[in-house]
């Protein structure tokens, strides 16, 4: 039956915890250190984190800074040169992804070149503490940044969660940035406003003035227009008609007593007989 890691499940396992009272946990090597276990390379002695406390009778469990062994479970472990340092003496904050491969400051070489480099030179990811060359990272970048910066191995873009290893070869990330090209993309998109639709106007009332013109002729009849009184305020004049004759003033009106024949007045309240021929 294949052994397996205690830290990550997988088979392969070969590093025993080396408790005294005897312990039956195993660990990859790099799982070993995530874990916080206590690695000895001078006895090559391994502590899982429940017996790390048998490590403080042990000669190499000092801290390489304040020469103590301090809090064991603080205490960090270089896979280059072996020593031990606390988490506390170099300022930094231990988690599981920095414990895996650590090397210390004497001992860090850029991860692509796997050459040292100057600290003017290189970057020093937040996230597993390990460092990069300026110009071996891709995209290549001028200067350090003056924010916090991290490796492609633990930058994760904040809008689709996609690690740069897992974007296609047309998206590129910018080391300084929180979200990926393509979601940054996508966000300009979406902040420009888009141009509203184009609808035909209304056109504009026509304005009336004083004396209309009508365009065309209508079936509405015109009203007549009004006439002024003349010559009083109580009874109004009646209307002459331009094309009538006038009267001659030397002839008599005629007398609305005589009525022409046949169209004699009928007394009020009675009907008129009328002759049918």
């Amino acid at each position: 039956c294949p052994q397996k890691c205690e830290r990550c499940g997988r088979a392969g396992a070969t590093i025993p915890c080396r408790a005294a009272a005897g312990c039956s946990r195993l660990y990859h090597f790099p799982c070993a250190a995530a874990s916080g276990c206590f690695q000895s390379m001078k006895t090559l002695r391994l502590l899982c984190p429940e017996h790390v406390a048998e490590a403080v009778d042990m000669e190499d469990a000092r801290c390489s800074v304040c020469n103590r062994p301090g809090d064991l479970q603080d205490l960090v472990f270089c896979t280059s040169c072996g020593q031990h340092f606390h988490g506390a003496c170099l300022d930094i904050s231990l988690t599981p992804r920095k414990r895996s491969g650590w090397q210390c400051p004497e001992c860090r070489v850029c991860q692509t070149c796997r050459q040292p480099g100057q600290d003017s030179a290189m970057l020093v990811c937040e996230a597993c503490d390990k460092g990069y060359h300026t110009s071996c990272i891709e995209p290549a970048i001028q200067g350090l940044p003056t924010g916090s910066w991290k490796c492609k191995n633990c930058w994760v873009c904040s809008d689709c969660g996609r690690h740069p290893t897992g974007l296609g070869s047309s998206c590129q990330w910018s080391p300084g940035s929180a979200v990926c090209r393509d979601c940054q993309q996508r966000r300009a998109t979406a902040d420009v406003p888009t141009a509203p639709e184009h609808s035909p106007r209304p056109d504009p009332p026509a304005q009336m003035s004083e004396s209309p013109v009508p365009s065309e002729l209508t079936d509405a009849p015109m009203p007549p227009p009004e006439l002024e009184p003349v010559g009083g305020d109580e009874e109004t004049q009646p209307l002459v008609d331009p094309n009538e004759t006038p009267p001659d003033p030397s002839e008599a009106p005629p007398d609305p007593k005589e009525a022409p024949p046949g169209h004699a007045e009928s007394p009020p309240g009675e009907l008129a007989s009328v002759e049918v021929p």
